[in-house]
């Protein structure tokens, strides 16, 4: 205990800027901090709890043998080189993606995604995405396609749009980019709400500032997530997706009367 402790501690500790501020962060004299990284001291048990939830770990983590311990714990996400004030709002979005890791991960799962079309409000893009954690970050993937559902497979060229969640003011933030530094880049915000009850499977909000390149103005739409049945992505539900007309019955009635509450361009 008193071997691998220390060891766990510095790789804690490592990734503060100093040993004066590591111990202002943990509440514990600076002196005393230092004691427990030499191993010439052990912490008491509620200083050993402390220590655990600041770092969102148990106290049992603090004394594995430090393989497993590097296993258990990952290290805060950091971009270096950029201006000070950048780098504390980069800090920031990454402190409240670790720290709001655990609320989003029950969002985590498929989804069939409903909003107008800009371009023809009587018609509806349906899209697949799917919602999930990888490290302390919560990615959203989504495939979608500009062709109608159930147009020959090989005219269905599919559109992967890669964003990144967050979990703010009781709601989920979505950002996702693509083709980053082409002609037809795209740039999307999306804000959910997410259901009253735990047991709807809808997530409501607005798709908001897409900007594909300069072919089309900013703008905002209504958008509806549908959870799906099981946590493996599904052939059929991808295939189900594409551009329909708004009356199309294999839409769902209850995404197209959420949609509808909202519906207008602005």
């Amino acid at each position: 205990m008193h071997k691998v402790f220390p060891t766990n501690l510095r790789r804690l500790v490592h990734h503060y800027p100093s040993t004066s501020r590591a111990a202002a962060a943990l509440g514990i004299n600076r002196q005393q901090l230092s004691k427990y990284l030499s191993g010439l001291s052990m912490p008491s048990l509620a200083t050993l709890r402390n220590i655990a939830a600041h770092f969102e770990l148990e106290p049992d983590d603090l004394l594995l043998p430090a393989e497993r311990f590097a296993a258990r714990w990952r290290p805060p996400m950091r971009i270096k080189g950029l201006p000070t004030q950048m780098q504390q709002v980069i800090t920031a979005l990454l402190q409240n993606t670790v720290q709001t890791r655990s609320i989003l991960a029950r969002f985590c799962g498929c989804y069939h995604v409903c909003t107008p079309l800009r371009s023809n409000p009587d018609r509806i893009g349906r899209a697949y995405t799917v919602i999930s954690q990888e490290g302390d970050l919560t990615l959203v993937k989504t495939i979608m396609y500009a062709t109608s559902q159930g147009a020959l497979v090989r005219s269905r060229h599919p559109i992967k749009v890669n964003g990144i969640a967050q979990w703010l003011w009781e709601r989920i933030y979505i950002t996702d980019v693509q083709n980053v530094g082409h002609p037809n880049a795209r740039l999307q915000s999306i804000a959910l709400y997410p259901p009253a009850l735990p047991s709807m499977p809808f997530l409501t909000g607005i798709l908001m500032t897409t900007n594909n390149a300069l072919t089309r103005p900013i703008y905002s739409m209504p958008i509806v997530f549908k959870r799906l049945p099981g946590k493996i992505p599904q052939k059929a539900d991808l295939a189900a997706c594409g551009v329909f007309y708004r009356d199309d019955p294999r839409l769902d009635p209850e995404m197209m009367a959420l949609l509808d509450a909202d519906a207008s361009p602005r």
